[in-house]
């Protein structure tokens, strides 16, 4: 659909403590960012609000939304009425409320207790009003279910809105959204692979909201993930603003935005759902075994087998995805992973690129060597996966006939950095021993610090490149790597089905990039490395 009225329930203005000098924060970078998503509104809080004094705070939102009063809409922050220097009483709250029309509420974790003593007359008044009530996800940690199951319980007809909850996170959100239908979502962090199908399916449209998590994060990766949904068009018109308005009763922007400034053929199909025609390669992919729902403890990946995986990205436009499966790195049981991505090999052809791992941990040298004749020679894997689970330096011996192998073939390495596998400064050393093989470090979007850091490397050592992946989808990262290395060492990757993959490809189409750069982004330069390996005939 291509007339989608956007209005985000999760974005935040003005100054706020920790941030890097390149994260976004201003209300003009929030604006300059929903005109390049085409976004057409958003419920803005301000950060001195959050991090200093929330009436101080609120007040200042005032000056910021009279920049664009059509666009932005107020979401205070508050603390218990009675508190020093806030509102005496409930019914004071909601009259400066309405003098102000403000018609959203967002409470900090970390200042107060939210026992009923402490926050239940604030609630009642809420509840009384009807007021849509933002509350993080931290509030209920460590035993979210547990901490949400008796507030939501407690007052029943409450709109509440949960944020910044993740995909690991999803058993707990399942289940209270199962027993609470004044529970509401939004996705800008909560990136589970078919989430909002299923979610949909399940409790219906009209709890789920977009967001995007502004200024931080990327808002081309929140509205990609409602554009490609497999739902009716009906949904997608609540969800992406429809059910805001709503609840904000009838507040929010009256039309579509328009077409952004930066618009190119890549952001068209997007706009309206249709697969990518450019070629697209997802350098960065796990699977599980066939009919495979779960991975571990924490994570629920709905059909994250290589079958559905493929649809979904077929359904996007994604060509091919290099595969490793989630069990050989994360579980470290490689050859029976190994062996999954090879089924999806055989199964589904070109479309599947072939990962593999090798763990000394739990292989012998003679096991290694007979892995690395099998996956690369005579089954035609191509990408090289260790990991930090394996609890090894990258540079251990263990690892040094898959490198020299890697060397002589020409093949790629992704490398999920950490400090006891030798870090970013540790790639580097690896590409000046093995300088045949293309290294990828892994999740290099993640944050600006580390995007610096691989930049960095990348600088010193051109066969080293960046993958972008990773749940933050930091806002604008993407032109910084382009930017601060060139247009030849940036890739695309998804991290799916651990992640959906629609935040991740939406992360790369709605950038500020020239259309030429981000067709290399989104799969040129991966086509380049891929077409440097070397494998002998069995």
């Amino acid at each position: 659909m291509s007339d989608l009225l956007y209005f985000d329930c999760h974005a935040t203005i003005g100054q706020r403590p920790m941030k890097h000098p390149r994260v976004r924060w201003s209300t003009e970078h929030l604006l300059e960012d929903m005109d390049l998503a085409e976004i057409s509104g958003a419920l803005v809080t301000h950060g001195v609000a959050r991090s200093y004094d929330p009436l101080y705070g609120n007040r200042r939102l005032r000056a910021e939304r009279a920049k664009a009063p059509e666009r932005l809409f107020p979401a205070w922050c508050i603390v218990p009425p009675g508190d020093p220097g806030f509102y005496a009483d409930g019914d004071a709250l909601i009259t400066a409320m309405a003098e102000e029309d403000v018609r959203a509420v967002r409470l900090i974790p970390g200042g107060f207790s939210m026992h009923p003593e402490i926050v239940g007359s604030t609630f009642e008044v809420l509840q009384h009003h009807g007021i849509l009530t933002l509350l993080e996800v931290g509030w209920g940690m460590p035993d979210i279910f547990g901490f949400f199951h008796d507030l939501l319980s407690r007052y029943p007809r409450l709109p509440v809105l949960l944020t910044d909850h993740v995909w690991s996170q999803q058993r707990h959100v399942y289940a209270l959204m199962q027993r609470h239908e004044n529970l509401h979502l939004e996705f800008s962090s909560y990136q589970i692979n078919r989430g909002i199908e299923k979610y949909v399916a399940d409790f219906g449209d009209e709890r789920l909201l977009f967001g995007t998590g502004g200024t931080e994060k990327s808002p081309g990766a929140a509205r990609f993930y409602v554009d490609y949904a497999q739902i009716p068009d009906a949904s997608k018109r609540r969800i992406a603003g429809g059910n805001l308005k709503r609840l904000l009763k009838g507040q929010g922007p009256v039309q579509s935005a328009p077409p952004s400034s930066k618009a190119d053929e890549i952001m068209a199909e997007a706009r309206s759902g249709r697969p990518l025609s450019v070629p697209v390669l997802d350098a960065h992919s796990h699977v599980l075994h066939e009919g495979g729902q779960t991975a571990g403890v924490n994570y629920l990946m709905y059909d994250g087998d290589a079958e559905h995986m493929l649809a979904l990205n077929a359904h996007c436009g994604i060509d091919r995805t290099a595969m490793m499966s989630w069990n050989a790195p994360v579980c470290v049981d490689a050859q029976d992973g190994n062996e999954i991505v090879w089924r999806a090999m055989q199964r589904f052809g070109d479309p599947v690129i072939g990962v593999a791992v090798i763990d000394p941990t739990h292989m012998t040298p003679a096991e290694i060597d007979a892995e690395i004749r099998l996956r690369y020679i005579e089954q035609g894997f191509v990408g090289m996966k260790p990991y930090v689970r394996m609890n090894l330096n990258y540079e251990h011996d263990g690892f040094t006939p898959w490198w020299e192998f890697g060397n002589e073939h020409s093949l790629y390495a992704l490398m999920h950095v950490a400090g006891h596998t030798g870090g970013v400064a540790g790639i580097g050393r690896l590409a000046d021993r093995f300088p045949e093989v293309s290294w990828l470090i892994a999740h290099a979007g993640g944050s600006y610090p580390f995007a610096e850091e691989v930049a960095a490397c990348i600088r010193d050592h051109p066969n080293v490149y960046a993958e972008i992946t990773l749940t933050p989808v930091t806002n604008r990262v993407v032109e910084f790597l382009v930017a601060a290395t060139d247009e030849d060492h940036v890739l695309f990757g998804t991290d799916a089905p651990m992640r959906d993959p629609r935040q991740q490809l939406g992360w790369a189409v709605w950038t500020a990039l020239p259309v030429d750069v981000k067709m290399k982004v989104l799969g040129g330069n991966f086509q380049r490395i891929l077409d440097r390996v070397k494998l002998p005939r069995a």
